[in-house]
């Protein structure tokens, strides 16, 4: 009732703002790790205006769009121009240049790519595990099926940036990124100079319950998620600490991958063996 009664003071002392609370993706979460630990989310994501055709696109869409995009483009960049190319959802040019104009929010002229299309792959519609292992891929710059720390800290960054400039949610501290990180690593039982496989990858996402708390804002459909870790299967881990600790933080310390049938990564099972704990 207290976090609740806050939540509505800043609602209305800033009403033009929307606010989304998640785990992680919200305003309160250093301020009120409580309300981020009972799991509380309150709203569906919506695209802000302009952007409206962009929540059209199927997840296949957006893994064609960014196909095309590595074989014409030399830079991690977008153009106005190779925007409204690549994204044909928009009615006019005038529509893509107002939607260009709502994601360029430093006004440059330019737009990161990489960040654009995993905010799109957030939003878009399809199976929970066919749009995260699309951000695996986006980032995974080598195509060598791996991320190294650096890159898996850039991938969870940049995602959760180009989801802010669609939905205007409010992204986590680079400290929590950071120890979001480390936990992947530690749950894959990998040292930071080694990396993670996509299967390390969704081991951890889909068993983590603050991401899963998250993705339930672009959580269109209830198949969205079939086949998934069901609550009861799912870690609790502060990210707000200093440092992440699973003999403190973990709830579950009988969490074992193998137990919960992901074994073969979810629906595209492609993804390699679960590492062993």
């Amino acid at each position: 009732q207290v976090c609740h009664t806050f939540v509505e003071r800043v609602r209305s002392r800033f009403h033009h703002i929307r606010f989304h609370l998640t785990p992680f993706h919200s305003i309160l979460v250093t301020t009120v790790p409580k309300l981020a630990s009972m799991g509380v989310v309150l709203t569906r994501a919506e695209v802000v205006k302009g952007l409206e055709p962009l929540a059209t696109y199927e997840i296949g869409d957006v893994r064609v769009c960014f196909n095309t995009f590595e074989e014409l483009c030399p830079t991690p960049a977008l153009w106005e121009a190779s925007f409204a190319e690549l994204f044909a959802a928009f009615s006019s040019a005038d529509a893509a240049a107002r939607a260009f104009g709502v994601l360029d929010t430093d006004t440059n002229g330019l737009l990161d790519a990489y960040e654009t299309f995993a905010g799109l792959a957030l939003i878009s519609k399809g199976h929970l595990t066919e749009r995260m292992k699309l951000l695996f891929d986006i980032f995974d710059l080598n195509k060598e099926g791996e991320l190294h720390f650096d890159e898996c800290f850039f991938m969870l960054r940049r995602s959760m940036l180009g989801l802010r400039k669609m939905t205007s949610i409010v992204t986590p501290p680079e400290k929590v990124v950071h120890n979001m990180t480390k936990h992947i690593f530690k749950s894959a039982t990998k040292h930071r100079n080694a990396s993670i496989t996509a299967q390390d990858w969704f081991n951890w996402w889909s068993c983590d319950s603050s991401i899963r708390s998250a993705l339930k804002m672009v959580t269109w459909r209830p198949e969205d998620q079939r086949g998934l870790p069901t609550p009861d299967r799912q870690l609790t881990v502060d990210y707000t600490k200093g440092a992440v600790d699973e003999d403190r933080d973990v709830v579950n310390q009988g969490f074992n991958p193998k137990t919960l049938g992901v074994a073969g990564g979810g629906r595209d099972g492609n993804a390699g063996k679960v590492a062993a704990r």
